[in-house]
C-alpha cells in the first residue's frame, strides 16, 4: 500500500484538501455533468485520517493505477490544490492529461509530492495498533 500525506494549504486543512484531490481525480474519468446523483460523493482514492488529529489526512494510493481521462474533464480544481506548481508545470500537466485517453496516476504526481510506504505511516502514528 502507498500513501500521500496531504498538507494543509491556504484556508483548507489537510482533510478538506484530500477530499477535493481525490474527488477531482474521480472527475477526470466522470465529469460532474455526466454524473448521476448517487455519484456526488464518489472519489478515486480512499482517505486515512490521523488517529490523534482527525484534520490530518493521507490518501491511500496506487501509483500504477490507470486513470481513464474523459475528453471533457476539467482540471482547474485539481491543479488549484497544488499551488506550488509553476505555470510551466501546470501547462504541462494540463496538456498531457488532455492529450491522452488514460494515464498512470504516478505520471501526474507533482514533484513536490512524496509517496510514503506503510512503514513510514506506522512509524509516524497513522495506524492505531491493538495489543493482542
Amino acid at each position: 500500500m502507498e500513501y500521500i500525506t496531504v498538507l494543509p494549504e491556504g484556508q483548507l486543512n489537510s482533510l478538506e484538501r484530500a477530499k477535493i484531490i481525490t474527488r477531482e481525480l474521480y472527475n477526470l474519468e466522470r465529469p460532474v455533468f455526466l454524473q448521476n446523483e448517487d455519484e456526488a460523493d464518489n472519489t478515486y482514492f480512499g482517505i486515512l485520517t490521523h488517529p490523534d488529529d482527525r484534520s490530518r489526512a493521507a490518501l491511500f494510493i496506487d501509483t500504477r493505477a490507470v486513470i481513464n481521462i474523459h475528453p471533457n474533464c476539467t482540471l482547474e480544481r485539481l491543479v488549484a490544490m497544488f499551488p506550488e506548481l509553476t505555470p510551466e508545470e501546470r501547462f504541462t500537466l494540463s496538456s498531457t492529461i488532455h492529450q491522452l485517453d488514460h494515464i498512470q496516476f504516478g505520471m501526474i504526481l507533482p514533484d513536490s509530492v512524496t509517496v510514503r510506504d506503510e512503514k513510514y505511516m506506522a512509524d509516524n502514528g497513522w495506524f492505531v495498533l491493538n495489543d493482542p
